[in-house]
């Protein structure tokens, strides 16, 4: 499989990923549990302008089709 990363570049990746979790994990988690809750509105204003990207995306998707 080309362009796969060698053994020693995997562990070092997930030394990495391992590290940063350790560092930033606590605070993270500190910050969700202490960040204000959303009302629906929130959600709602949220989930259109996704539903707007979904909708355009499949409109390319079938344009692209013919």
């Amino acid at each position: 499989m080309s362009g796969s990363l060698p053994v020693w570049g995997q562990v070092l990746t997930g030394l990495a990923i391992l590290l940063l979790l350790v560092f930033f994990g606590p605070a993270a988690w500190r910050a969700a549990k202490d960040s204000p809750k959303g009302s629906a509105s929130d959600w709602l204003g949220l989930l259109v302008p996704i539903g707007g990207v979904v909708l355009f995306v499949i409109l390319l998707i079938a344009l692209a089709r013919g």
